[in-house]
């Protein structure tokens, strides 16, 4: 069960994908919502000229009231969004909390998720600085690797009403594609939810055998999913193909692949699939 969700509330108008995952999972599962606003301490670094072999540092705390000023406007921001949002649970009749935080986005939410079962984030509206092309914020790299929570990124589109019909959970034989299946298990035991067991592998004999402890565990759990096995190199593409043809509604899958590199980096097969797929992403760490 599902009993509390944290959610970490970006600028508006990019959290509203997020917003109404929260609705939606909060409805069904009869969840309390704890939503926080992070006020970023980057937010009070100001880029240098300089350098390693300079004298100067690479960045500079401005003047303690150019600080208080800023620390005001953002709390302000952060308290205007979480009242809002408040205000929203209530009319829906959502049970709910708000807190606002300050320090390092990834470490603030990783350490807040002990406490919940699922966390959600936007795609993007955390970083007031960031690069108006990036479909991914940074942010989101650092949040998914440091919870011990499944982490939902909310697609590009999720309206408030849409029902979540077609699962399709992307299955490696990792040890966080494993865990994922905790939060397959959880989503696609309703009735009238379809889901979908796919891994990407060389042969048919190597996908059978990976997706043979996935399909049992599910199946424990009274999930009898459709199994698929695509033979590429290309797990990114294939994926997405599959995602965008099939009208999946989440993606559920593992955060990083066997590769000890994955372990310290942000997955490039995760990080392609973020930025090609407008549906719900969940990823487990």
């Amino acid at each position: 069960m599902i009993r509390s969700i944290l959610i970490a509330l970006a600028e508006s108008p990019y959290d509203s994908s997020a917003r109404n995952c929260a609705f939606w999972l909060a409805k069904k599962e009869g969840s309390h919502v704890h939503a926080i606003s992070v006020i970023d301490i980057a937010a009070f670094e100001v880029p240098v000229l300089g350098g390693p072999d300079s004298f100067m540092p690479s960045v500079m705390t401005p003047p303690l009231n150019e600080n208080q000023s800023l620390m005001g406007e953002l709390a302000a921001n952060a308290n205007e969004r979480l009242d809002a949002f408040a205000s929203q649970c209530a009319s829906r009749n959502i049970p709910s909390s708000t807190e606002v935080k300050t320090g390092i986005p990834g470490d603030v939410i990783s350490r807040t998720a002990v406490a919940h079962d699922i966390v959600i984030v936007s795609r993007t509206g955390y970083n007031r600085i960031a690069n108006a092309q990036e479909t991914i914020d940074s942010w989101i790299a650092p949040v998914v690797r440091g919870s011990v929570r499944p982490v939902l990124v909310a697609g590009t589109e999720f309206q408030e009403g849409a029902e979540i019909r077609n699962i399709l959970v992307a299955f490696d034989g990792s040890s966080h594609s494993a865990r994922a299946l905790l939060a397959a298990a959880e989503l696609a035991g309703r009735p009238g939810v379809n889901c979908s067991l796919v891994t990407v592998a060389q042969s048919e004999e190597i996908g059978s055998e990976v997706l043979a402890p996935a399909e049992a565990f599910l199946f424990h759990h009274g999930v009898s999913p459709k199994k698929q096995i695509l033979i590429s190199s290309k797990p990114s593409d294939v994926i997405c193909e599959l995602v965008t043809s099939g009208g999946v509604d989440i993606l559920i899958m593992g955060a990083y692949g066997h590769s000890p590199i994955r372990e310290l980096l942000f997955g490039s097969t995760t990080r392609r699939i973020l930025g090609h797929c407008a549906t719900n992403v969940i990823m487990q760490s």
